[in-house]
């Protein structure tokens, strides 16, 4: 799918401001703000101020992961075979319009803002880029390989964990999913009747992310070792 929305340098360094100062007021309202993202989001150099270029991006990121970011001319949302064969090359393609401040709640187009500070933070920590590489390789060896039942668990995993899942940390129950840092669905994902145990049962449920409307229900998992192993034993499988 693709957009006719562009960047407007007049006035996306005004909405970039506004998105920011509201969501990460309501993410420390919360104390919803994990370590991985925050000791990530510290090395870039990002601040409410302005919309950060993805040049700018790629240098303050090489110090610390492989991953570099490439500016796209078109909002378009990848097929995600498409997606992971950039991911599995330390690649993210960014998107190309900054949300306005009629869309602070949610924007149900992939946009920058969502890029920036939904994934590049988390991007910046070697843990997490190795994972999400692991991740990328595996969902290209299931699809090669036609295995249509692990494709599920990892579709799973790309969209109920890596967009909406929520972390343990010794201070609590973090956001570890990139949506919950750029849209207000976070207060839903904070609600504890929202919150589930995430289970290995889970993964065979189907489940699936809707990027139309808020999910109301969001799984908790343990660390990202956790995660990575799971991963891990899913690339053996194939």
């Amino acid at each position: 799918m693709k957009s006719t929305r562009k960047f407007d340098p007049k006035v996306d360094d005004d909405n970039w401001s506004a998105l920011f100062n509201t969501h990460f007021q309501n993410l420390q309202s919360l104390n919803a703000v994990s370590t991985i993202w925050i000791n990530g989001f510290v090395k870039l150099g990002i601040d409410n101020s302005r919309r950060p270029k993805a040049d700018e991006l790629n240098l303050a990121i090489k110090k610390y992961t492989p991953y570099t970011f490439v500016q796209t001319d078109d909002n378009i949302i990848f097929e995600q075979i498409d997606w992971y064969t950039m991911i599995a090359d330390y690649k993210m393609p960014m998107t190309n319009f900054v949300r306005t401040p009629e869309e602070l709640s949610y924007c149900d187009e992939p946009d920058y803002w969502h890029d920036v500070m939904g994934h590049v933070p988390f991007l910046a920590q070697k843990d997490y880029s190795d994972m999400y590489n692991l991740l990328a390789k595996t969902y290209i060896k299931a699809y090669q390989n036609k295995r249509t039942d692990l494709l599920k668990q990892l579709d799973f995993i790309g969209g109920m964990i890596i967009e909406l899942g929520l972390i343990k940390e010794l201070s609590g129950i973090k956001a570890f999913g990139s949506t919950f840092y750029s849209s207000s669905e976070v207060f839903e994902a904070f609600k504890s009747e929202n919150q589930i145990a995430f289970t290995r049962e889970a993964l065979h449920s189907g489940e699936s992310y809707d990027r139309h409307s808020f999910q109301g229900k969001y799984y908790v998992f343990d660390s990202m070792e956790q995660l990575t192993t799971l991963i891990a034993e899913i690339n053996k499988a194939c």
